[in-house]
């Protein structure tokens, strides 16, 4: 059973807490903030004088702008054309390792899924040779938060008729997928430990519920995901025979206080389905269904 609400990248609120022994491969990291932090770390460990204001300078600029390093990291500001510079010749990253970063910080903050997805494939090209082991994951993880047929093909694998066979599952799914997109989808599958096989050889899911935690930065790494189901839906709605779809609408006037409430009881609802119906071990299933529920804000 899929929730999509992979945990976020969190940062301590204190950047020295930590000791960082070895110098951080900028190709390793998929978020520009944790990378800027273990580089200042390793840094500060390298030359225990030295701090958040000498990186500043560094960077090329003056005391006014004292403390901007620790409210990069802690996500209270961002970077801009000057200080991604300023900030690679600080870290004394190579061309290269310049251009990655660069790519990342544009990644991270791009506001449309057009723009992360090309600033994606430019981090991809630019780690192509180099000793990132998380690259090849990062890529899977991030197609399986921008293409509807992942998900599926999770759930498909645990009815108790699925066949390994990619002419079987294009047939199951209605023709809408490529035998190309169905090898490539159990291989990012298996990359990411979202399914194995068992002793039988047989693939399984590794565990009976993923669930992604509802946060802003996952919001905004999967609103192509729910983009693509929605349009799914609405096909659905039209195309669909009665006994195969089901829907139900609400809209309603609130207090601005009770969208929060709101937000709170569609996590509450969605554990429930979870828990009764996401957790089967029986190999009973024969059909792969989605539920889908959305809360949004109307008026300004």
């Amino acid at each position: 059973m899929q929730v999509t609400e992979v945990a976020p990248n969190g940062v301590e609120e204190n950047i020295e807490e930590r000791i960082v022994t070895e110098r951080p491969a900028v190709f390793n990291y998929l978020n520009y903030r944790p990378f800027l932090r273990d580089m200042y770390l390793f840094k500060k460990n390298r030359s225990p004088g030295f701090s958040e204001n000498a990186f500043i300078y560094a960077a090329g600029f003056g005391k006014n702008s004292r403390g901007y390093l620790g409210l990069v990291i802690k996500n209270k500001r961002n970077l801009t054309s000057k200080s991604i510079l300023g900030f690679s010749t600080a870290m004394e990253l190579s061309g290269e390792e310049s251009i990655y970063f660069e790519n990342m910080v544009l990644f991270n903050q791009a506001n449309s899924e057009k723009e992360k997805i090309c600033f994606f494939e430019r981090m991809k090209v630019g780690a192509r040779g180099k000793k990132a082991k998380l690259v090849k994951v990062l890529e899977h993880q991030y197609r399986y938060l921008n293409e509807w047929h992942l998900v599926v093909l999770r759930e498909l694998i645990e009815l108790r008729d699925f066949r390994e066979d990619p002419e079987w599952i294009i047939q199951k799914l209605g023709r809408k997928l490529s035998k190309d997109k169905v090898i490539e989808g159990l291989a990012d599958l298996q990359g990411l430990g979202l399914i194995t096989r068992n002793d039988a050889g047989r693939l399984v899911q590794s565990e009976p519920v993923v669930l992604f935690e509802d946060t802003t930065v996952n919001f905004q790494n999967s609103s192509n995901l729910h983009h693509q189901f929605a349009l799914s839906a609405a096909d659905a709605m039209t195309n669909k025979p009665y006994d195969q779809r089901a829907a139900q609408l609400i809209t309603l006037s609130i207090p601005r206080a009770g969208f929060e409430q709101l937000r709170s009881e569609m996590k509450a609802f969605t554990k429930k389905i979870l828990e009764q119906y996401g957790s089967a071990t029986d190999s009973s299933s024969d059909i792969v269904v989605q539920l889908g529920a959305q809360l949004i804000q109307i008026t300004e």
